[in-house]
């Protein structure tokens, strides 16, 4: 345990600094709920119960149009509330492990939120603790678990004049080391960064447009070989015109978005009574189509 008194930064230099730094956390981009809510019709599964909905509505086909209407709003509205559940209760988990650390402040030694630390600010870690931000050690020996971060499995020796990163786990021994990096600078915060900006097409998203894929041949297929009958037997464009939207319309399997917005969100109900915490509906399918799982110390 280090001494009651230290040489830290006083409580205006810390002030200013986190001013000047911003808090020592990874921001996240918190989109409004009415935009999260519209995003639920901008991808493959709307855009087919939308096409469709303006079909039915250049037919005059009101009745048909509303129901869509309905299956587009329930579609929407049933995924973005499993999902706002969720991350509702991540941010409760996140609140409840918020990490604390013990910093030099005004000359004594004090426990602070991992968020309020600064460039500058002196910290001590011992066993057990989770690294707050970017240290470069000072003095004392610690064995810290990096493996979140690098992959590495085996634990790192590190002592005075080593630097220390966010994340890491002390398992053995205790250091005092200076603050050189926090939030989105720090090591931890530069990865976040490239995990955040990584991405792919889910599984689901993959089945569908695929399916999509084939009826839009198939449309195209029978709307020609209908227009090719209309020419050769001499019938008008609007006598075959609404035909073929006719066509057109009951190739799209209208309550198959609906459908898979009901069966994920009834798996990832299932799912948090077994302790697994869904926080996008298409992870379901995307589980659901694994056969195996490997993991390694770091996952």
């Amino acid at each position: 345990m280090p001494e009651n008194t230290c040489s830290g930064l006083s409580g205006d230099e810390a002030r200013q600094r986190l001013a000047q730094y911003g808090p020592n956390v990874v921001t996240e981009e918190k989109p409004q709920n009415w935009l999260l809510f519209l995003h639920k019709f901008w991808a493959p599964v709307p855009w087919m119960l939308e096409c469709t909905l303006i079909l039915e509505a250049i037919l005059g086909k009101w009745p048909e149009a509303i129901i869509i209407t309905l299956l587009l709003i329930f579609n929407g509205a049933l995924g973005f509330s499993q999902e706002r559940k969720a991350q509702s209760a991540l941010v409760l988990l996140k609140e409840r492990l918020r990490i604390q650390a013990r910093a030099c402040r005004d000359g004594q030694w004090q426990s602070l939120s991992a968020a309020d630390l600064v460039p500058g600010d002196l910290v001590h870690v011992r066993v057990g603790d989770i690294v707050p931000a970017d240290l470069h050690l000072s003095d004392g020996s610690i064995l810290v678990d990096q493996s979140a971060l690098t992959g590495e499995s085996m634990p790192v020796e590190c002592a005075a004049g080593d630097t220390l990163y966010s994340a890491s786990v002390v398992r053995r021994g205790e250091a005092s080391g200076k603050v050189t990096a926090t939030g989105a600078r720090s090591y931890f915060g530069k990865t976040a960064e490239l995990v955040r900006g990584a991405g792919a097409k889910s599984h689901l998203e993959e089945l569908v447009l695929s399916i999509v894929r084939y009826l839009v041949i198939m449309d195209v297929v029978l709307v020609a070989a209908i227009l090719i009958y209309a020419a050769a037997k001499h019938i008008s464009l609007a006598e075959i015109l609404p035909f073929a939207l006719i066509l057109l319309v009951a190739s799209v399997p209208v309550a198959l978005p609906a459908t898979f917005t009901l069966a994920t969100a009834i798996a990832s109900l299932h799912l948090v009574h077994r302790g697994v915490l869904v926080t996008r509906l298409a992870a379901v399918e995307d589980a659901a189509a694994m056969s195996d799982l490997c993991s390694d110390k770091t996952g």
